[in-house]
């Protein structure tokens, strides 16, 4: 029958077939088949109601209720029938339901014969076998489509269940079950289909009583087509045995009647990788053919997932892992394996990282399995690159569902199969994904499992320990900074009986940075190989990059709102106090810090003041709170940098315990003196190249804005000052030519990527916003060509030094013909002649490097310390816009625009302007006398002439603005006096064509007065 055949049956259904007599006259179409045929079209719809609502709308037009004609039904079934051939997505899915619903109110239990069909119970497999049979000359794909429809009208047949009912012969359900096993050995592209219907069957059965003949068939059959070991006679097989008697199930095919028995495993191996080579059923019947092997498909067989809810239901841990060991991974991952096979293997992990339950994730990561996700995921070529990417997913997936799961996941990933490195072999974030997914629970777990890696780690060699023991420290740190719980309710400082994941990371990062195993210490508990001098190092500094983070959260508004006061102050503390507590206690370590007596004991002092401080903060009042946070913070960080190396740290020890004592009010002293001082120890901070003592001044000065003197205030102003080079550092830092080596920045040599020092690029800050258009002075870049250009004279002063000691010509290195006529070279007592000049001639040329690079040196540091002290000031101007001190900044910061040799200083310092006339929108400063602001205004005047800069002049037309808002708000008359001033300056600039004075600072001027002359 061709395609075009069929198509014309499907449009007229009235139409009879060619051999059933004598030619009839046509029916005529009525508006009833119209609809009929509508939803006969809506069967195959790819929307599922439109698809159930033709379904439910057919069967009940058919039902015998409704009283259908005979013809009638007897055209809609065929109808249905040889809708299940048709290749459109849905369809098989439309017509099946249908059709199955339809015999069933037909044939079914309680169901009314009709009388006149041209089929019954007992013939309807002939039916569907003769009217989805394919042409003979059907091939390819029309061929797959009748015999994937004919299975699908078998299975209606069987869902339908008219063939299990007492008056229906056995024969007519073994016939079916031949054509199905038929079907399942001769095509085996159509077993696994088969083999699902049977599956389904055999689970329908077990509601209706009195089926054990019909299994028996079922089960039967499996050694009779030789199809007991496939993949689908194993579903059927175990479905069977977990829904019915064992009795029901042969003797001779699977010891003791368990494809799943150890004893099998390599059978059963073979067998699901569709393997049948020396697999066989036994003895099968002679008449049987032999099944052929399996076709390719891109995926594994649905009769894996029965086998694997099997082993998961027996909940044997041990047996699980052997069986995944022997059936998945040796199996589907050798070395041998296709990469089809492999494929099935990254498809089933990925299912069973989604659904299995936790004690099964362990034994899904086994050797082969996890080298082969690591060797295909870790380069784009390989063939299953893009496959291992499911399984990863799949795991973020499930921790997001159940956060608690990411312990056994990562714990997989980092030991034993998997790998330390496994994010950068992959080159995905997989490990740093699920850390950061984890609850607090699992956390805890994570740390204690990096601890004991820490301890042991897999490679004991001293030189993989230790970059072994940097990642763990840098993969713990980046937890710390990426972790979003800080403000969740649950306690993340932990307990005296419960600790926290981040107390005990901490903890373990102490451990291993400030102490030693003593040497009477048991091997198995202490670190083998020992913790080296650079870990030791490396772990110091995660702590202080941690700590860094945790007292930076402090200071965000929100993270305020919602943290309790001095929750994350107190990590710094015990930190501190714990190595103290530690070194006197533990009986098993020794501190590493060693110093002489006097050092000693002022460090033991500091932790007397401090554990008082602590002490009192559960009393004190908020003003108190704040500052007992702040010096808890100050006296913490400081005797960590003590125990780090730092000797100027025990000087500010002792200048601490002065300002302490005057500001906490127990002596006499000047409280405004003291703050200066605080205030000096935080600029010493400042000039250290570290984030975390950045971090400690901002959330120390954050707490005393309030005391800043005029003074102070000036101390800041005077940094902004000085120069950005050499003799600047010198003078601020009292150096003399000799010492000034820019050693601070040196420190950074050997910092890691995840240490706490800071580096300045150049690069504009992430906090600074520049209008368009804004650019600052060309002073840097002179600066650079200058410099370029004594590079220059250096070297052509060099090589002439040289080239007159060695007499040769300096263009081109060869000695001049005055002295080469001999053609002879010089002899060892004129080279030893030569040897004091020319030592002499590099000690120069050392000296000139050396002195370049001390230069650079005291710029960076230059730019670093200001820029450090522009934060302090921002903090400043945002939390006291309102105090007239802070009037006092605007002439010095816009100096700073114009004279810095840095664009990004020139910009920080513009969006330092901004940030304070922003926040005084909320409310002006006023100061008790106007002199002061209106020479502000007319200096604002005079050096917005001195740099055409738009960027300047920028900030000098909103500092002008602003100045005048500040006068008008404290007396309306200042209006007219200001505009005088603009007056004064548009003057001077009509009269000056050569005035550097932009247009804009006029126009801004005037849209001001624009807006705001009707106020009142």
């Amino acid at each position: 029958m061709s395609r075009k055949r069929r198509q014309s049956d499907i449009k007229d259904e009235a139409t009879p077939p060619a051999d059933s007599g004598p030619q009839k006259r046509r029916r005529q179409y009525t508006e009833e088949d119209a609809k009929l045929a509508q939803l006969f079209e809506n069967l195959a719809s790819e929307t599922e109601d439109v698809r159930m609502n033709a379904a439910k709308e057919i069967v009940k037009r058919f039902s015998p209720k409704s009283s259908p004609t005979p013809e009638t039904v007897d055209r809609a079934v065929i109808r249905l029938i040889r809708g299940l051939c048709s290749n459109r997505k849905a369809a098989r899915l439309g017509f099946g339901i249908a059709l199955t619903e339809v015999l069933h109110q037909l044939f079914g239990p309680g169901s009314s014969p009709l009388e006149g069909l041209d089929f019954s119970a007992e013939s309807i497999v002939d039916l569907v076998t003769e009217r989805t049979k394919p042409d003979a000359s059907a091939v390819g794909q029309e061929r797959k489509d009748h015999l994937i429809g004919q299975i699908a009208g078998y299975r209606a047949i069987l869902e339908s269940t008219i063939l299990v009912q007492p008056s229906v012969p056995l024969e007519c359900w073994n016939n079916l079950l031949d054509r199905i096993y038929e079907l399942a050995r001769d095509k085996p592209w159509l077993r696994e289909e088969c083999g699902s219907v049977l599956c389904g069957t055999v689970r329908n059965l077990q509601s209706i009583k009195g089926n054990t003949k019909h299994i028996e068939e079922i089960i039967g059959r499996l050694s009779t087509y030789n199809l007991a070991k496939t993949p689908e006679g194993i579903a059927i097989w175990l479905v069977t045995r977990s829904l019915f008697s064992q009795d029901v199930l042969p003797e001779d095919i699977w010891r003791k009647k368990d494809p799943l028995c150890t004893k099998e495993r390599r059978v059963l191996a073979n067998v699901l990788k569709e393997n049948f080579v020396n697999v066989s059923d036994s003895k099968p019947k002679s008449d049987s053919k032999n099944v052929k092997g399996g076709s390719a498909h891109s995926r594994p067989s649905f009769a894996w997932h029965f086998v694997l809810q099997e082993m998961l239901g027996r909940e044997s841990k041990s047996d699980f892992a052997k069986f995944w060991i022997d059936v998945v991974d040796e199996n589907l991952f050798s070395a041998s394996a296709s990469l089809e096979r492999k494929s099935w293997g990254f498809q089933l992990l990925n299912n069973m990282l989604l659904t299995a339950p936790e004690w099964v994730l362990p034994s899904l990561f086994s050797p082969n399995l996890m080298r082969s996700l690591i060797n295909h995921r870790s380069k784009e070529d390989r063939f299953l690159h893009n496959a291992t990417m499911s399984p990863l997913k799949a795991m973020q997936t499930r921790v997001e569902a159940e956060p608690g799961l990411a312990a056994p996941f990562v714990i997989a990933l980092t030991s034993k199969n998997g790998n330390i490195r496994f994010d950068q072999l992959t080159k995905t974030k997989t490990v740093e994904g699920l850390l950061l997914l984890a609850d607090d629970d699992a956390l805890s777990k994570i740390v204690q499992h990096f601890n004991a890696l820490i301890i042991r780690p897999e490679d004991e060699s001293d030189s993989a320990a230790e970059s072994y023991r940097r990642v763990i420290a840098d993969m713990l740190s980046s937890l710390v900074k990426g972790y979003k719980g800080y403000d969740a309710p649950a306690d993340i400082l932990g307990s005296a009986n419960k600790k926290s994941w981040l107390r005990d990371l901490l903890d373990h990062f102490v451990e291993f940075g400030y102490f030693v195993p003593k040497e009477s210490e048991a091997d198995e508990t202490a670190p083998s190989p020992p913790i080296s001098t650079s870990n030791r190092t490396t772990f110091r500094d995660r702590i202080s990059s941690c700590l860094a983070h945790l007292v930076a959260l402090r200071q965000d508004s929100k993270s305020q709102k919602r943290t309790p006061s001095g929750r994350l102050v107190s990590f710094p503390y015990l930190v501190a106090s714990g190595i103290r507590t530690r070194a006197r206690s533990s009986k098993t370590l020794n501190l590493v810090f060693e110093a002489d007596d006097e050092v000693l004991d002022t460090v033991k002092k500091a932790h007397k003041h401090l554990k008082t401080i602590e002490s009192q903060q559960s009393s004190s009042e908020a003003g108190k709170s704040a500052t007992n946070d702040a010096f808890i913070l100050l006296y913490s960080l400081t005797i960590l940098q003590v125990y780090n190396g730092d000797s100027d740290a025990v000087s500010i020890l002792s200048e601490l315990d002065v300002c302490y004592t005057a500001i906490s009010g127990k002596t006499d002293s000047d409280s405004e003196s003291s703050f200066d001082l605080l205030l000096e120890l935080l600029l010493s901070f400042l000039a250290k190249p570290s984030t975390l003592l950045r971090k400690l001044a901002e959330q120390v000065f954050t707490t005393f804005t309030a005391s800043v003197t005029r003074d102070s205030l000036g101390s800041l102003i005077d940094i902004l000052y000085k120069s950005e080079n050499l003799s600047g550092q010198q003078e601020l830092f009292d150096q003399n030519a000799d010492e000034a080596d820019g050693s601070e920045l040196d420190e950074n040599k050997d910092s890691g990527d995840d240490s706490d020092v800071e580096m300045i690029d150049g690069e504009l800050d992430s906090d600074v916003e520049v209008e368009d258009g804004d650019v600052p002075s060309d002073s840097e870049s002179d600066d650079e060509a200058d410099s370029s250009d004594k590079d220059d004279e250096e070297a052509a002063r060099f090589e002439a030094l040289l080239a007159g000691v060695l007499k040769t010509d300096p263009q081109n290195g060869e000695a001049s013909d005055a002295e080469t006529s001999d053609g002879e070279d010089m002899d060892d007592e004129e080279m030893m002649a030569l040897e004091p000049h020319l030592t002499k001639i590099f000690q120069e040329r050392k000296k000139t490097t050396s002195k370049k690079k001390e230069n650079k040196n005291a710029r960076e540091t230059m730019l670093n310390f200001k820029n450090r002290v522009l934060d302090l000031l921002l903090i400043y101007v945002k939390k006291q816009h309102q105090n007239p001190l802070a009037l006092g900044l605007i002439l010095p910061v816009l100096r700073l625009v114009r004279m810095s040799t840095s664009k990004q200083l020139s910009e920080k310092s513009f969006n330092l302007l901004k940030e304070y006339f922003e926040a005084c929108k909320k409310g002006l400063p006023k100061p008790e006398a106007q002199e002061q602001l209106w020479e502000i205004l007319k200096t604002v005047h005079e050096e917005v002439k001195i740099d055409g800069s738009k960027l300047h002049g920028n900030a000098c037309s909103k500092s002008s603005l602003f100045v005048v808002k500040v006068l008008v708000a404290m007396d309306r008359e200042n209006r007219g006096k200001a505009t005088d001033v603009y007056k004064e300056s548009e003057r001077e600039w009509n009269l000056d064509p050569s005035s550097k004075v932009q247009s804009g600072f006029f126009s801004e001027w005037l849209n001001w007065c624009i807006q705001t002359r009707r106020q009142k």
